[in-house]
């Protein structure tokens, strides 16, 4: 680990593909936390896990893993991490016993043990080739193989899609016990927000290769309120306090800072989704 108490460090990183350009002038996830990466999709977000697996290369910008700058030859910083991506090929006609196998030759703290209570707790056919599992069955052979050999940094990418939500919330459960210990640190990117706000301590909202917010979980959503405001006092709201509006026959929803709200608004909590969605409709992400 670094000096600075950074599990990943990203300066000045860009990226290019196609008319795509991914553009981050600082990121940093801290160590001992876990981090949601929010957005649409084609926001970044895999692109951004793969940057950082080494999967892809950098165009400019520095970024460091671990303390590692060159992840995609440093097996000692890799040993180190578990990881999740679409296009991290799992070999598709291996079941997962013989997946086992593999990955206890890759990994030198790979818990043989662990791997096969995961597999029994996801309720997997052992025997049956990954090729022929379902969407849901592939992630949780992918979590137990990411889970298994004492990783202090986790790397997944839309860990609950395509899961039922039992599933989901017994990943979810799994991963929060996970990141119980300070050593441990998870970076996620999910569409499924209700997810990481259950998870997170910190989260970032990408939109088009960018940064736009980057945020403690609580602090952001005490900075916010959802207000409803009848069409016939719409005129009295500040127009410079209003960060996202969307408009009903009768009344009209602002999102507003919490200090900002007005004495006749009904004020709400939000969820990291509606703050999403009210930011990203022409929003003010100031």
């Amino acid at each position: 680990m670094n000096k600075m108490g950074q599990a990943i460090i990203c300066k000045g990183l860009k990226k290019q593909l196609g008319n795509f350009t991914l553009d981050y002038p600082v990121f940093t996830v801290a160590e001992g936390t876990v981090h949601g990466l929010i957005g649409a999709n084609g926001s970044g977000k895999t692109t951004t896990l793969k940057l950082l697996l080494g999967l892809l290369r950098q165009d400019a910008g520095d970024v460091s893993v671990l303390g590692s700058t060159n992840i995609g030859v440093d097996d000692q910083a890799r040993n180190s991490i578990g990881f999740m991506v679409d296009g991290a090929g799992i070999p598709s006609m291996l079941n997962p016993i013989e997946l086992g196998r593999l990955f206890q030759s890759l990994y030198t703290y790979w818990d043989a043990s662990y791997y096969q209570q995961l597999l029994m707790q996801f309720h997997l056919d052992a025997k049956k080739p990954y090729r022929k599992c379902s969407r849901g069955m592939k992630v949780k052979i992918q979590l137990a193989l990411a889970l298994s050999h004492n990783a202090k940094l986790l790397i997944l990418d839309e860990p609950t899609s395509g899961l039922d939500p039992v599933s989901r919330d017994e990943i979810i459960t799994l991963l929060s016990r996970y990141s119980e210990d300070e050593n441990h640190t998870i970076l996620i990117s999910s569409h499924i927000t209700s997810d990481l706000e259950k998870l997170c301590d910190y989260v970032t909202f990408l939109e088009d290769g960018k940064i736009r917010l980057s945020s403690e979980k609580d602090e952001l959503l005490e900075r916010y309120r959802l207000i409803q405001i009848p069409s016939t006092r719409i005129a009295d709201v500040e127009p410079n306090t209003i960060k996202g509006r969307r408009d009903g026959q009768f009344q009209s929803e602002f999102l507003m800072r919490t200090e900002e709200v007005p004495p006749f608004g009904e004020a709400q909590r939000v969820t990291l989704e509606q703050i999403i969605i009210m930011l990203s409709v022409g929003g003010d992400w100031s």
